[in-house]
């Protein structure tokens, strides 16, 4: 069984995320390289506090798409899905949709 990533929505996750008690699971998205348990409790605001776990997410988000969805592990990732290492923006598009995160890109 294949999990959803919070962060891209990917759907290649070899467990949850999060357990039902909240513990992360370690593990390393190969569509956005987010690690669950690291990268969500290391993002610093610019006063140097550091964010939430659900902040840290969708800072993470931000900053990949504007880095133009470069895919981390582009050999664990379906190549009909991607071109030059990034996500194909109607496959992006589509991803997004399934952890509620809608973008209008041109």
């Amino acid at each position: 069984m294949k999990y959803t990533c919070p962060v891209c929505g990917f759907k290649g996750l070899t467990e949850p995320a999060y357990d039902k008690q909240g513990n992360h699971s370690y593990e390393i998205c190969p569509c956005c390289g987010f690690q669950f348990g690291f990268d969500d409790y290391d993002m610093r605001r610019e006063n140097g506090s550091f964010l939430k776990p659900s902040e840290s997410s969708i800072a993470y988000r931000k900053n990949w798409l504007a880095d133009g969805a470069v895919i981390f592990s582009p050999e664990c990732f379906p190549e009909h899905q991607q071109k030059a290492n990034r996500v194909l923006k109607q496959h992006l598009l589509e991803q997004l949709k399934q952890i509620n995160v809608h973008l209008f890109l041109s």
